[in-house]
């Protein structure tokens, strides 16, 4: 694909290009260059220790934003990327390095964000690898221009579509279903899902075709020696990588105390994924969720799966339920993105569990959340998850006990 063929960035115009030598990485998969005015400069898909010519397509008072437009001194780290459209979709971030150089950058970065924010020093106890760094996407939501008979994704910091006909890390009918629909007579009039299973079943969500049902999939996930099969309804949230899922199930069911006796409280919980495998290793088990569609496919996972566990899933918000539901051992914290609000941070303190289970997509608020726990926790253990792998996206693990 030839970048001229896309469209221009909406953003404030520049036609600025400097040559500069990449630096260090940064969050978020950019890395840090200077111009001569020692203006810092976010540069995309580009390795410390390179020479790069960057195209400026941002400024602001502080910094700059460029990409690449040639590699003149190539850093030996650097790999022939799998996918023709990466550095123009913005799906990926890392492509350009091998997945254990991937593993690092996440690994530092994290570090990196804990010191800035949350003023703590922290180390890894473990990391949990992804066993598939390529087709590993079970949900892909694909961006649709009708006028250009696009589909594809947004490229970075635009809203300018990049049509693709193959995603590398979408699992296989994924594809498979995306190429149906690029074949049909009936191009997609907006934007749309593709979601399917380890069992491949497929559906496509928000619009109609007559090959995919616009429905929910049960999905079937095995860890700490049970099976349990979710339905995910279209307009619930299931975590997107099939096998690392028991992984991470795994290593939270082994913060919990052997002989199963703990209160235990998931917030946020979704569909139930984390709620009903913990319920088999505690003493009650309830979850807490304010998106209807979610709960309703939660309880419904419980009968579906004949749960006869101490455990319940009730419809409301975090922090208006809390205060309600009495002592718990163990609270388990899923937030989403901005993390834990004020309120639910002071309950959780207020009522002292011996244990906090956090697990977070982003984590700038991870660190601030610990930092204002700090006043009462430790973390005892603290695990990187790559759930989304050639991404600069973290999943990220910690157990918190009281002090």
């Amino acid at each position: 694909m030839n970048i001229e063929n896309l469209e221009k960035r909406k953003l404030k115009s520049t036609n600025r290009q400097v040559i500069a030598k990449i630096e260090r990485w940064a969050e978020e998969g950019v890395s840090i260059a200077h111009d001569d005015d020692n203006k810092i400069i976010l540069v995309r898909y580009a390795i410390p220790g390179e020479t790069v010519k960057i195209n400026i397509y941002k400024e602001a008072k502080d910094y700059s934003i460029g990409e690449p437009i040639e590699i003149i001194e190539s850093s030996p780290l650097r790999i022939s990327p799998k996918c023709q459209y990466f550095a123009l979709c913005g799906g990926c971030d890392y492509q350009m390095l091998t997945y254990e150089e991937q593993l690092k950058i996440k690994q530092n970065t994290v570090i990196e964000t804990f010191r800035r924010i949350g003023n703590m020093e922290i180390e890894f106890t473990d990391i949990i690898a992804n066993p598939s760094v390529f087709n590993y996407r079970n949900t892909e939501t694909f961006k649709v221009n009708t006028k250009r008979k696009q589909i594809g994704f947004f490229r970075k910091d635009t809203k300018s579509i990049v049509d693709i006909e193959n995603c590398k890390i979408a699992m296989p009918k994924i594809n498979e279903a995306l190429a149906y629909l690029r074949s049909t007579e009936n191009f997609p009039p907006h934007n749309f899902k593709i979601r399917t299973t380890s069992n491949e079943d497929t559906v496509v969500n928000m619009i109609k075709t007559e090959k995919y049902e616009d429905t929910a999939v049960m999905e079937t996930v095995e860890a700490c020696g049970k099976k349990i099969t979710f339905k995910i309804s279209k307009d619930s949230f299931f975590q997107i990588n099939n096998a690392v899922i028991p992984l991470w199930l795994e290593k939270i069911i082994s913060f919990l105390d052997s002989e199963k006796s703990e209160r235990i409280f998931d917030l946020y919980c979704g569909i139930g994924l984390i709620t009903l495998f913990v319920s088999y290793f505690a003493k009650e088990t309830i979850g807490v969720e304010l998106a209807k569609s979610s709960v309703i496919d939660g309880n419904f996972n419980i009968t579906h799966n004949n749960i006869e566990t101490n455990v319940k899933i009730i419809e409301a918000a975090v922090e208006d339920k809390l205060p309600q539901l009495g002592f718990a051992d163990v609270m388990i914290v899923d937030p989403p993105r901005k993390g834990l609000d004020e309120n639910t941070k002071k309950t959780i303190l207020a009522m002292k569990p011996k244990k906090i289970i956090y697990s977070s997509c982003k984590a700038s608020t991870m660190a601030r959340d610990i930092k204002e726990l700090s006043s009462e926790y430790n973390v005892s253990q603290f695990v990187l998850v790559d759930m989304f792998s050639h991404t600069h996206h973290t999943e990220t693990l910690a157990c918190l006990i009281r002090k």
